[in-house]
């Protein structure tokens, strides 16, 4: 039988996605693959979508997959097949039902998944439905017992005085040392070890840090100092925190709250298990450790942390954080993420976010009206951006995210889908089908007139 030339084949797209570079297959060899399978099945590639470094836990932060999925539901990715190395690949969700939902999008929308490294047809059948089913329970599985088995070796490592991740306060160093207990080295912000058998411990800073900590905690507790003042005092004296940048409200408060301080590591205070939100472990499983001398007397940290649980904190009540933030705001004409970070007054934008809904609603109790984003040298209203959808779409007959990031009177497709949401729910403000119904229909009829297009031009084998 001839080979068929690219311009017959059936058009495809790619997913492929690894989690970490140390990962068995890197994307290039599912890019091989994926390739080989293709060739013998009769695709072209003619669109790929990776996520390198990506879980396969959740669709949160996969931007490759969403991406796939939002082009499949309104029918402008081109292909008719998506080719995937396996079903982990696809992902490794806990609940199996939400890769099957994946897929289910997929399919009824005229796009079939091909699992090219699998030893079964993605055909439908029973016995493909029962393996594939298996599949993911087994990648579900995995990744559950991996991290399992990783919590344990924290847990155990921290109970070894090691650390496990995270930053470090002000006055506190990271030691490398090898695994049979031999010093090494001060690591710096930002460094890593280089050998996976070393371990990191902690050690007291130079003198002149644990001044300015001992300092920190005397204007807290004798002279009565709220915390944004004990961060002006210290940037008004240039007195610089570890890395060299401005004190800030967090930056003390992490020096107060850091029972490091004490001498004593504490771990697994919270819960971040499968990508699952943040949950706070109740005291009797957190790991406390003592791993260094004490820097402040541990009767007096526990007066510190009695200030904080009596409410004298200057904590964050709206009230105070909207003044601070009017007062930033007469002061910088303006407010951004950065601006508030730079603020040694005011608490993190982060802090701003949890406590008001989001950075918009903190501008607005402020008195700030935000500019929608843009870019390009210009902002973009709501209008402006479903006005040059309908234009591309009335130029071309169509609308694609590749249209969008290369017209240049228009933002790229990422500003789109922070604005409203994802590029599916932009399509359908500015008056094209979204609804589900809409959409398969529509789908299915480009998909069976790209299938009949290539069957027709498909040539059948001479005899010999």
């Amino acid at each position: 039988m001839p080979e068929l030339s690219t311009a017959l084949r059936v058009p495809a797209a790619q997913y492929l996605r690894m989690s970490t570079d140390h990962q068995r297959y890197s994307l290039d060899n599912q890019r091989a693959a994926i390739s080989e399978y293709a060739e013998m099945r009769g695709f072209a590639v003619v669109r790929t979508y990776a996520d390198a470094g990506k879980s396969g836990l959740s669709l949160k932060g996969r931007d490759g997959l969403q991406q796939l999925l939002a082009d499949v539901v309104t029918g402008q990715g081109g292909f008719s097949v998506i080719l995937v190395l396996d079903v982990s690949r696809w992902g490794r969700f806990q609940d199996t039902d939400q890769a099957a939902h994946y897929e289910f999008i997929c399919r009824d929308a005229g796009v079939n998944v091909h699992y090219c490294g699998e030893p079964f047809e993605n055909d439908g059948s029973m016995v493909a439905s029962v393996v594939k089913t298996l599949k993911r329970v087994m990648a579900a599985e995995y990744s559950r017992e991996l991290s399992s088995k990783i919590y344990r070796a924290q847990i155990q490592q921290a109970c070894l005085g090691f650390k496990q991740g995270g930053p470090v306060p002000y006055g506190i160093r990271r030691f490398l040392v090898s695994h049979d207990g031999t010093p090494r080295l001060f690591l710096g912000p930002g460094d890593r070890k280089g050998l996976k058998s070393d371990r990191v411990v902690f050690m007291p800073g130079p003198d002149e840090e644990l001044k300015i900590v001992r300092r920190i905690f005397r204007m807290f507790l004798a002279q009565k100092q709220s915390i944004a003042n004990i961060a002006k005092t210290l940037n008004d004296e240039k007195i610089p925190s570890t890395d060299g940048d401005l004190w800030r409200w967090g930056r003390v408060k992490g020096v107060l709250r850091n029972e490091l301080m004490t001498g004593y590591y504490v771990f697994n205070r919270t819960n971040h298990k499968m990508k699952n939100p943040v949950r706070h472990n109740p005291p009797d499983l957190w790991v406390r450790t003592r791993v260094m001398e004490p820097i402040i007397e541990p009767k007096t940290f526990a007066r510190v942390q009695r200030e904080f649980s009596l409410g004298r904190v200057f904590t964050l009540r709206n009230p105070d954080m909207i003044r601070n933030l009017k007062c930033l705001l007469r002061e910088k004409r303006k407010l951004s993420q950065a601006i508030i970070n730079n603020c040694p007054y005011t608490p993190s934008a982060h802090a701003y976010w949890a406590h008001f809904g989001s950075l918009q609603a903190a501008y607005k109790a402020a008195g700030f009206i935000c500019p929608p984003t843009g870019q390009r040298g210009k902002y973009y209203s709501d209008d402006e951006l479903l006005d040059g959808i309908r234009r591309l779409h009335a130029k071309f007959g169509y609308v694609t995210t590749a249209l969008i990031n290369n017209d240049r009177r228009l933002p790229e497709c990422k500003f789109f889908k922070k604005r409203f949401g994802s590029m599916v729910k932009a399509y359908g403000l500015a008056g094209f089908p979204t609804t589900t119904s809409q959409t398969i229909s529509a789908a299915r009829q480009r998909t069976a007139a790209r299938r009949q297009n290539a069957h027709c031009a498909r040539p059948t084998a001479s005899s010999e």
